[in-house]
């Protein structure tokens, strides 16, 4: 699994478009928002708003799009064909997958949080903040898992971007959801992304956040794996 994980990470390493997606744009965003005043962040200070948002987008974009859209072209490709017939395991595979992306999350907190205290971000961590991230990076995960098994190639590439934009979007990274209307505003508190948005508001400035995001956020970490285990398949 590490020998695979390894393999993951120097792919990754080599892929610019994964790169600037990962981290890149975050970086970007983070910074171009928190130096020009331009999006609706309610009563909370620019800064104390977006780096919790840039970070929710940073898992998105490691445990969701970079696993969808690997896993879908891994399949057009015969990749995955040739899994099938090796020693490795379907636990091994996916445990490598996800050991490469835990050390490109981990790698992602270290620069976003940092550039966030440069840019004058003082947060006041609450423990809970790491069950959130665990949490989201599960559920990610899971999704990116699953999407990579039932689309491939192109499709895959297609669905991610698709759902990665809208989320980005819809789910309160980088605006306050009080600007969307109440019907939308209330839909988009069910999405992961929301739930992990605002907790990690939350952890970040010393509570533990509401109750109901953790409902939220626990529910997608429980479905989605099962979800992915039930659709995926080597070919």
């Amino acid at each position: 699994m590490v020998i695979l994980a390894r393999t993951e990470l120097r792919v990754a390493a080599r892929d610019g478009e994964q790169l600037l997606l990962t981290a890149g744009l975050p970086v970007l965003l983070l910074v171009f928002f928190s130096v020009v005043d331009v999006l609706p962040t309610g009563s909370t200070d620019p800064i104390d708003f977006l780096v919790p948002g840039i970070v929710t987008l940073a898992l998105l974009s490691t445990g969701f799009v970079r696993l969808a859209i690997g896993l879908g072209f891994d399949r057009s490709f015969g990749a995955l064909d040739r899994y099938a017939v090796s020693p490795v395991g379907v636990i091994d595979f996916l445990g490598s997958r996800a050991l490469a992306a835990s050390m490109i999350v981990a790698i992602q907190l270290v620069v976003l949080l940092g550039l966030g205290v440069a840019l004058g971000w003082r947060p006041e961590l609450h423990p809970a903040v790491a069950g959130v991230v665990s949490l989201a990076s599960v559920g990610f995960f899971a999704l990116g898992l699953f999407v990579g098994s039932v689309t491939e190639g192109l499709r895959a590439l297609a669905v991610a971007n698709t759902l990665y934009v809208v989320l980005l979007l819809f789910s309160g990274i980088v605006f306050d959801l009080s600007e969307l209307p109440d019907g939308l505003s209330a839909l988009t508190r069910l999405l992961p992304t929301t739930a992990t948005a605002e907790l990690l508001r939350a952890t970040t400035t010393g509570s533990a956040g509401e109750g109901r995001y953790w409902v939220v956020l626990a529910a997608w970490a429980l479905a989605g794996p099962a979800l992915a285990v039930r659709f995926f398949r080597w070919r």
